[in-house]
């Protein structure tokens, strides 16, 4: 369930307007979240998981959009926007609240949910250009299977993260607010300006993904570089090098990781902290999948 965060804070203070969000939900619905991306890296996003007994839960305006996921817990659960108790939810479905929402949830019972609380930024410049139309609408009680997969992802990559930095969460929080916007567009093409990456934006982009690649980077950092909207920059860096960021990055670390395996007496633990994975069971997943051995197989040659 969700809640008003703290006052918006000073710019580049995102990861602490979120923490305050977490912290007067708790204080709403009466305990802790279960799950918790404070202390995961992003910047622009956050995803809690809720569960546990409440009666009703009412919440002021919060200043960011949010995505609310029935996962189970109460059977049916009154929804009351504005003055009006006149939706309602169920488990497998998933509520969408605008920023200055006033929402209450009168759930008596359990709270089975996750939420995902994304930074306005994603809404304003999703598609590397302002939006012409409402940012998002309200929407109650909703199926979106794509919208639920990706809340899925997102919480898959913050109980077990893959690689080191946030590009992957920011890639698929990109992927989500532009899948809102869409649909709130009903059919209308959302106001976008073609752009490309010029050779010597993409050079400095590419540098900086050298220089990444044991500690990783964010997609907001490569956008920034490149002087482009995150989305616009995504699609721009496909176009100029057939890979999304996330996946640029992950082949750079590949490559690094075989030259390790073949010049040097690292174990593979040490290797695959060097190349920025995140554990060396991530590491060989990643490497089996891509050369179709595995790394220390790789490094032992044909027999």
């Amino acid at each position: 369930m969700l809640s008003t965060p703290a006052p918006r804070p000073s710019s580049g203070a995102t990861p602490a307007r979120f923490a305050a969000t977490g912290r007067s939900i708790r204080e709403a619905v009466g305990f802790a979240p279960e799950l918790s991306s404070e202390s995961a890296g992003w910047k622009h996003v956050a995803l809690y998981g809720w569960r546990g007994d409440c009666r009703e839960a009412e919440f002021e305006p919060f200043n960011e959009p949010a995505i609310v996921y029935h996962v189970g817990g109460a059977p049916s659960v009154p929804v009351k926007v504005e003055r009006r108790w006149d939706r309602r939810t169920h488990p497998g479905l998933v509520t969408i609240i605008p920023a200055a929402t006033r929402i209450a949830w009168d759930i008596r019972g359990e709270v089975h949910s996750r939420s995902v609380h994304l930074g306005s930024a994603f809404f304003s410049t999703a598609d590397g250009a302002p939006v012409t139309k409402p940012a998002l609408r309200f929407r109650c009680g909703v199926q979106d299977p794509l919208l639920i997969s990706t809340i899925q992802a997102l919480e898959k990559e913050l109980r077990h993260p893959s690689q080191q930095g946030s590009l992957y969460a920011d890639s698929i929080c990109d992927f989500m607010a532009l899948h809102l916007l869409r649909e709130d567009a009903q059919g209308d093409v959302l106001a976008r300006v073609p752009q490309a990456l010029s050779q010597k934006r993409l050079e400095r982009v590419i540098e900086r993904i050298e220089d990444s690649v044991e500690t990783g980077i964010s997609l907001q950092a490569l956008a920034d570089e490149a002087a482009l909207g995150r989305t616009c920059f995504a699609s721009a860096f496909r176009n100029a090098t057939g890979l999304s960021p996330h996946r640029y990055l992950t082949q750079r670390r590949l490559i690094r990781a075989r030259d390790m395996l073949l010049h040097s007496d690292l174990t593979l633990a040490q290797i695959a902290l060097r190349c920025g994975f995140s554990s060396q069971a991530h590491f060989t997943e990643y490497f089996r999948r891509d050369a179709g051995v595995t790394p220390r197989a790789f490094r032992l040659g044909p027999n």
